[in-house]
């Protein structure tokens, strides 16, 4: 969703495709397609069905998949590749520098390389370095552009009640012996699936278990960037 803009939201349909199709000729091993519309909404039934088709069109239609390697031999994907992989690994280095991960987020590492890499980015785009059609380039309001789907404003009332429902039909106290072993497993630092998985079976809601989480972990506050 790095790519997609408010302005002019149906142009992301291209975006997304050439995006796709560059993911596949890469030899991605997963593959999601955002709708048109994420940059202003929650994606519309009709977002999101096209979000859908673009990775049939590529899939059903190109046949690119009939080939295992379709770009190999080209000079300068060959270039491209081993400039990429030297890049990455240099910035692995980097990485491996500052430490673990813990201390990447402890340190707010990872907080100042994306925050640098947005402002650089801003930066390309605001000087026209980078072309962003609809902010930069053939600029359109973004009043004027694309209907936002909204939610049902029931939908909090449904979600509440729903909830309601789930509480008087299980065996809550069944439950709680199983989120009082969730708690010792928490202290203990062991493995947690297993009976978060018979929690779950059981009826508790995701905010059941995150409470257990935060009363034995507390809550994590991201630093601030260096």
């Amino acid at each position: 969703m790095y790519s997609l803009i408010a302005q002019l939201p149906q142009v992301n349909i291209i975006r997304t495709a050439i995006q796709a199709l560059s993911a596949t000729l890469g030899g991605c091993q997963s593959l999601h397609t955002n709708s048109y519309d994420e940059a202003i909404c929650l994606p519309s039934e009709e977002a999101a069905l096209v979000a859908l088709r673009t990775q049939q069109v590529i899939s059903d239609e190109s046949r690119i998949h009939n080939t295992v390697d379709p770009l190999a031999g080209s000079y300068f994907i060959e270039w491209l590749t081993d400039e990429v992989e030297d890049r990455v690994l240099k910035y692995i280095d980097k990485i491996q520098k500052v430490g673990s991960i813990d201390k990447a987020l402890s340190t707010g590492f990872l907080y100042k390389e994306m925050r640098d890499a947005f402002h650089k980015r801003r930066m390309r785009i605001e000087s026209g370095d980078e072309i962003m059609l609809g902010i930069n380039k053939y600029p359109v309001p973004y009043d004027d552009v694309t209907d936002v789907f909204r939610t049902n404003k029931e939908a909090i009332k449904i979600e509440v009640q729903r909830i309601e429902k789930l509480k008087a039909r299980r065996n809550n106290a069944k439950l709680e012996k199983i989120l009082d072993r969730l708690r010792n497993v928490c202290e203990k630092e062991e493995n947690v699936m297993p009976i978060i998985m018979e929690a779950t079976k059981e009826g508790a809601t995701v905010g059941e278990i995150c409470d257990i989480y935060r009363e034995i972990w507390g809550i994590w506050e991201p630093p601030l960037a260096i």
